[in-house]
């Protein structure tokens, strides 16, 4: 991939992206590619503005043969909502376009085919960006959804086999009507969730550390209930995100544990497979 910076953001662009850009301009459609790159910048750009605006860290955004992906550091601990929010913007940078677009035709700048093009470039990017495929904008917004209701490992692992079964669906599709852009898309999708299932322990390790490390940020209290014979490990897996947690240890030597204690025992003692009760001690 070729590599820019810019206040701190890396922009990656792909090598197949610039095979595109050399096809398109043998096939004569090279201000369309052009156009369709900056439409994809926008909505990064939308991302972007909004992360920073709530405070996280974007590290990199990656422009690749059929779109863009904004890669964030806070993305796996912080609050459900901000996620939704931040993947939302950049679906809205689109029908802001729209709007454009259309004022600019209706003052006589733009010809209505080329209106059009970029109206409905706007609307294929934006849709195709809100399929509920992780690491899509519409995957991200069902795995928030879902940390609502659930501790963060089930949703998140929840969302990559939706997303390898949608991704898998769209493969079928793609190959069954001859759709050469769709199975490409698909296989690329596939082999991102299946990356990022078998990498997942690694990031469930990094979502615990972010959490240890922004526990007197966390206002909301949601307290669980555990038999003290569960496991530091078992326990953590319990964890949620956007809240700071009390565990109700059930038993004989039951008792209340804090999540900063658990989350010690974890990282730093590496009391993985002892009993929650221990810790009350």
């Amino acid at each position: 991939m070729s590599n820019l910076q810019f206040r701190g953001i890396k922009f990656r662009i792909h090598l197949l992206f610039w095979g595109v850009i050399a096809l398109s301009l043998a096939a004569g459609y090279f201000i369309e590619t052009i156009t369709l790159f900056v439409i994809v910048f926008i909505h990064e750009l939308g991302h972007i503005a909004v992360a920073r605006e709530l405070g996280w860290t974007v590290k990199e955004v990656q422009f690749l043969p059929f779109g863009g992906v904004a890669i964030m550091e806070d993305e796996a601990a912080s609050a459900p909502l901000d996620e939704i929010v931040i993947a939302l913007a950049g679906p809205f940078m689109n029908i802001v376009m729209i709007f454009f677009s259309l004022l600019f035709w209706r003052f006589g700048w733009w010809t209505e085919e080329w209106t059009r093009f970029f109206m409905m470039s706007n609307w294929l990017i934006a849709g195709f960006n809100l399929l509920p495929i992780w690491p899509l904008d519409g995957g991200r917004i069902v795995q928030a959804i879902l940390c609502f209701r659930l501790p963060y490992r089930t949703a998140a692992l929840g969302t990559l086999g939706m997303s390898v079964l949608l991704a898998g669906i769209l493969l079928g599709s793609g190959l069954f009507f001859h759709h050469i852009n769709s199975v490409v898309v698909a296989l690329y999708l596939l082999f991102v969730n299946v990356e990022a299932f078998l990498r997942f322990p690694y990031h469930f390790i990094r979502f615990l550390m972010d959490k240890y490390a922004r526990l007197e940020e966390e206002e909301r209290m949601h307290p669980i209930a555990l038999h003290g014979a569960t496991s530091v490990a078992g326990a953590c897996q319990e964890l949620r995100r956007g809240c700071q947690h009390m565990f109700i240890v059930k038993g004989m030597s039951g008792g209340i544990l804090t999540e900063e204690r658990l989350l010690y025992a974890l990282l730093v003692e590496r009391r993985h497979q002892h009993p929650i009760s221990s810790l009350l001690t």
